[in-house]
């Protein structure tokens, strides 16, 4: 019996070093948004925070000159939020690519994979019906050298 070789097999190694790499762009995406939405978090726990302290300080009283400075401290905090929510928006756009980027190549890499293996399949009937007919070639000759000799 030949033994089976898969001739796009140098092929099938680039589908999988693609993936790969895919994969590995898609967890990079992955984490960066996490990251994005972790800084987010922090931003409105501080706005949270700086927004309670005004209020316990009004409750106390305060003078309107330390109030602009905490009020351009909320629109700070504000505007700080707004950046990283439209940095997470785009993170996740970025995230969605690489995850459809890596879906096609895991697709491209698993149906090359399937062809290897029904080629593997049909390489090896190929072969046990050759192997099969060599048998019968075999045990019909013993079977006719039999017959002549007797």
């Amino acid at each position: 019996m030949k033994a089976f070789s898969f001739r796009l097999e140098t092929l099938l190694h680039l589908r999988e070093i693609t993936k790969d790499k895919a994969l590995s762009q898609y967890g990079q995406a992955v984490a960066s948004r996490e990251s994005m939405e972790n800084q987010l978090h922090t931003k409105r726990q501080m706005l949270t925070d700086l927004q309670h302290e005004i209020s316990s300080r009004r409750a106390v009283g305060f003078s309107g000159s330390s109030q602009h400075f905490y009020q351009r401290s909320l629109d700070a905090a504000k505007a700080e939020i707004q950046r990283c929510y439209s940095e997470l928006q785009a993170a996740k756009k970025i995230e969605d690519s690489n995850r459809e980027s890596y879906l096609k190549a895991d697709s491209s890499f698993k149906s090359f994979l399937r062809l290897k293996e029904k080629n593997r399949e049909d390489h090896l009937a190929i072969e046990s019906k050759k192997e099969e007919a060599e048998m019968d070639d075999l045990i019909g000759g013993r079977f006719i050298y039999n017959q002549s000799n007797f």
